[in-house]
């Protein structure tokens, strides 16, 4: 009976190792890779300027040699509350000056100048045609056009789930998992998922690869406003619940069977 036992101890014990080793093989990113070549060149997709969408905030300043005349072009100091959230948000300003909320209808109204059309417009074009209304009323005119609500958030199998805000206006997969504290071992890096609204109010959801370099190349790579990035769980994180209400019962049973075999001898 014992020998029985220590058989069956030890098939557990191959059985256990086999599934760690198949999750271990999912774990690194870019398998792909030569092991063996200290720098490798990866073709990636270039960079496309992210486009302006509706419920962004922007921050749009004006200035001259004329401060006084500047100043019937910009809007007073205001101060945003930071939203209550069940997940971790990382730091960010408090408070903007000339902050601009774009309608749903795609627009925003400056000061003197009136209301510009900018949902589907870069920064830089938006800025150009600030910069052509204030020939009119400015000369030397200095402004500055700035995404100030670009974030992202991640979640699913992460350390961490964040929302990350983003200065500037790049943020790729990669930098959103790791303000995330990386992928928990039970995270599929070949299926994670970006889901992205569109402006026309329909929704993607993309898978990406990431055992796979030519993930780089994706459009998805790039992350854009209010993007969501999903790391979804293995099939061992659920059998790590459910792992004890499985063999708990069997080892029982065993036992017991065991115990009365000995004790009829």
């Amino acid at each position: 009976m014992i020998a029985k036992l220590s058989f069956f101890g030890i098939v557990m014990l191959v059985l256990a190792a086999m599934t760690s080793c198949q999750t271990a093989k999912q774990l690194p990113y870019f398998k792909d890779l030569p092991q063996d070549q200290a720098v490798s060149k990866i073709a990636t997709r270039p960079y496309e300027p992210l486009r302006l969408q509706p419920n962004d905030e922007i921050q749009v300043t004006i200035s001259s040699s004329s401060a006084e005349a500047s100043h019937f072009f910009n809007l007073v100091a205001t101060s945003q509350p930071m939203p209550a959230s069940s997940v971790t948000v990382a730091s960010t300003s408090q408070g903007f000056n000339n902050l601009y909320h774009v309608s749903f209808t795609g627009s925003v109204t400056i000061p003197v100048l009136g209301d510009f059309a900018v949902v589907g417009k870069t920064t830089d074009e938006v800025k150009a045609e600030i910069m052509e209304r204030l020939k009119d009323y400015l000369k030397d005119a200095v402004v500055i056009v700035k995404l100030t609500n670009f974030k992202v958030t991640v979640i699913g199998e992460v350390n961490k789930p964040v929302i990350v805000p983003v200065n500037g206006q790049t943020i790729n997969v990669i930098e959103a998992i790791g303000a995330s504290g990386d992928m928990t071992v039970f995270g599929i890096r070949k299926n994670v998922r970006v889901i992205r609204r569109l402006p026309d109010g329909t929704t993607e959801v993309a898978v990406l690869d990431f055992n796979n370099s030519n993930v780089m190349q994706s459009p998805y790579f790039q992350l854009k406003q209010n993007d969501i990035v999903y790391i979804q769980p293995n099939k061992n994180k659920g059998l790590q619940g459910s792992r004890s209400n499985i063999w708990v019962p069997i080892v029982t049973t065993i036992v017991s069977v065991a115990a009365i075999i000995i004790a009829s001898k």
